[in-house]
């Protein structure tokens, strides 16, 4: 059983301030989710440090599961960190880090450490697909809040 990392980040032509809290909007969730996973937010508190999400995520058109989600880290408008307390995932940490640069913009770096169950079985679905949904995922989710934010402007 290993616990893998994901780390992919990008230029946003936007405030710090606004990544953030972009980001800590959970209906944004539901504009960068790529069209092939159907998100439907159960139950969501306001943004803060123990915020719980209930999402039922459909992938595939037929694999459902539901996700709680907790705010663990909540540090506006630097860090912002969820953490699966319930799921399929044997565990799963988004970490979201929002640094300006000298031109005013914001870089969004996404760090994810999942692991899924099932030992080797796990190990080895993540070498043959697991990896590269994760990657397209949030390329997509990544170019998208790129787009809305910056279309703003």
């Amino acid at each position: 059983m290993s616990i893998h990392t994901f780390t992919r980040s990008i230029e946003i032509n936007a405030s710090q301030e606004e990544v953030f809290h972009f980001h800590d909007d959970t209906n944004n969730l539901l504009r960068i989710t790529p069209p092939s996973i159907k998100v439907t937010i159960l139950h969501a508190d306001p943004p803060g440090k123990g915020a719980m999400v209930k999402l039922k995520v459909t992938q595939f058109g037929f694999l459902t599961q539901i996700m709680e989600m907790e705010f663990t880290d909540y540090d506006a408008p630097h860090f912002l960190t969820d953490t699966q307390r319930k799921g399929k995932f044997k565990s799963f940490v988004q970490e979201r880090r929002f640094d300006t640069t000298s031109r005013n913009t914001t870089i969004l770096t996404d760090t994810l450490h999942y692991e899924l169950p099932l030992g080797f079985l796990g190990d080895f679905a993540n070498f043959l697909f697991v990896r590269k949904i994760v990657s397209s995922m949030f390329a997509y989710r990544q170019q998208k809040t790129k787009e809305l934010l910056e279309q703003k402007k």
